[in-house]
């Protein structure tokens, strides 16, 4: 699965065009220090507009939707750890049920309240 095929997955449940590459970040589960999770890299202007973000699990055949609306997120360079104006997070795939930013340096942001929907293919 790749990012236009995962936008494409979402917007046909969706009955909708509400996911494009401009406002849609893709992650697939990757292996980080002796954990296997999801990054998302996301510019800290992108806060300012509605963000999607797409958690693609291969070995559960399950994309997971996080919608976040513009502006929800505020100061998000205190909330995350920052680089370069990208906030860095890392989501671990152990529970993927509890979907919190767990690196060194950010504040443990819990992304499960923004949960908008779940997607097998």
């Amino acid at each position: 699965m790749n990012k236009i095929e995962a936008i494409k997955l979402v917007n046909q449940d969706l009955h909708a065009t509400l996911l494009n590459e401009r406002n849609t970040i893709f992650s697939t589960v990757v292996p980080y220090a002796g954990d296997e999770g999801w990054w998302l890299n996301i510019p800290l202007s992108g806060f300012r507009q509605e963000q999607h973000f797409l958690l693609c699990s291969e070995r559960a055949k399950v994309i997971r939707h996080i919608r976040i609306k513009a502006n929800t997120i505020l100061s998000p360079a205190t909330r995350f750890r920052s680089k370069d104006q990208t906030a860095d997070v890392f989501i671990s795939a152990k529970n993927a049920k509890r979907l919190v930013d767990s690196l060194p340096g950010g504040s443990k942001f819990s992304f499960d309240k923004y949960v908008f929907g779940e997607y097998s293919f």
